[in-house]
């Protein structure tokens, strides 16, 4: 059950698109990457609704569903309206990022970082660079790792009065492997492309098998990537630089 408050800022992004929903619509178009037997982008006239379902059915290919979010974020860099519009096409991926960066948090903590992710977000459809593929989940790495940075900082500053910060203990999510990876960023042991490489195939469900050939690369190229910074992470931990107490699986396939 979603006991979310109603005031948690993914929750009032939700009712924003859901009132544009019916009157904001993507037309057809072919874009200029598209082959020139290639068809149109999305295949009909849609309104928000609808296109929200059509980027999530399991059917479409990963190069149309490109071709989309570039369109979408075109629009978004110049309407408030397709600001909205985008962060409700992307809800559910930004949904498994608040998931992921809140969990273990009270209501109250986990609507600030919720709204650190809405941010990233936000800032990462005005960064990205459209020639990229995959585009949605560069987006949601982008907000995720916002809303980690966020919850790192709390951690280690949570502004307690000092008589109970001698005493207490750190609360959630000191040690947790998203703040280690993190941590490897921010200490120079791994790239923040590296980092993702790992969480999404570590500690999300993506296969590198799916992550190559979304990303149009062979599989033993991502493995290889994948394995150097392990390497680098797993000695950085060992040598108790960064992590300590917690350890990031690196093993596996």
């Amino acid at each position: 059950m979603d006991t979310a408050p109603a005031s948690a800022p993914l929750r009032a992004a939700e009712r924003a698109f859901t009132d544009l929903a019916e009157r904001l619509w993507l037309d057809p178009a072919t874009p200029d990457d598209a082959p020139a037997t290639g068809a149109p982008v999305p295949p009909v006239a849609m309104d928000l609704a609808r296109v929200r379902t059509w980027l999530l059915q399991s059917g479409l290919g990963h190069r149309d569903r490109d071709r989309a979010w570039r369109r979408i974020i075109t629009l978004a860099r110049a309407e408030e309206d397709w600001m909205v519009a985008a962060i409700g096409l992307a809800m559910p991926a930004l949904r498994a990022a608040v998931r992921r960066a809140t969990r273990g948090l009270d209501a109250a903590a986990a609507a600030d970082i919720e709204a650190e992710v809405l941010a990233g977000f936000v800032r990462a459809v005005g960064e990205v660079n459209l020639d990229w593929t995959r585009l949605v989940w560069r987006l949601r790495c982008r907000a995720q790792r916002a809303g980690t940075r966020a919850r790192h900082r709390e951690a280690r500053d949570p502004g307690l009065p000092e008589q109970v910060a001698e005493s207490a203990a750190p609360r959630p999510p000191w040690g947790h492997p998203d703040l280690v990876l993190a941590d490897a960023v921010a200490a120079g042991v791994i790239t923040a492309a590296e980092a993702q490489l790992i969480g999404e195939t570590r500690l999300a469900a993506t296969t590198l098998g799916r992550l190559a050939a979304d990303l149009g690369v062979e599989y033993k190229t991502v493995h290889k990537r994948r394995h150097r910074a392990e390497a680098r992470l797993a000695a950085a931990l060992a040598g108790g630089g960064i992590g300590a107490g917690v350890s990031v699986p690196t093993t596996g396939p």
